[in-house]
């Protein structure tokens, strides 16, 4: 199913990607720190079903289940999701962590295709944007609150 990129959000990160990787994949940790998805539970592995809960303005939205589709540790985690039987709306999540010479550069996007699609991307392009470079930025804070602990 081809989509169409509806967000793509990119932070640099002081850190190793190992640390990044271990703060993005240290599901148990989100309600501390991830203001777009609250809660999030699942097997850390490529199949997994993961349950999300992702906010809005810090309430609690939606709670949705997504397959992880792919888990490359230290590289690339993305997972699919959403309205998938017929396929109404259904989105593709990257992270990747790109190495940089001062650490990292990570790079959150998702694409959505489905019959639903071409009506709710304008409204879904504004608010994933926002959310997404939140996500980005307490990430980013989460890492160097953890280098700093462990200095």
């Amino acid at each position: 199913m081809t989509g169409v990129r509806i967000s793509s959000t990119e932070i640099a990160i002081p850190a190793r990607a190992g640390l990044v990787w271990s703060v993005l994949t240290d599901l148990d940790s989100y309600p501390a720190w991830n203001p777009y998805i609250r809660k999030a539970a699942g097997r850390l592995r490529e199949g997994a079903r993961w349950r999300l809960e992702r906010t809005l303005n810090g309430r609690a939205y939606r709670t949705r289940q997504v397959t992880v589709t792919g888990w490359e540790p230290g590289r690339r985690l993305a997972w699919r999701g959403g309205l998938t039987m017929p396929p109404l709306l259904v989105g593709e999540h990257e992270v990747r962590i790109l190495e940089t010479a001062d650490g990292v550069r990570l790079v959150q996007a998702v694409d959505v295709a489905g019959l639903l699609a071409p009506a709710l991307v304008p409204w879904l392009r504004t608010r994933l944007q926002a959310r997404f470079a939140a996500m980005n930025e307490a990430l980013r804070d989460e890492v160097l609150r953890r280098l700093a602990e462990s200095a």
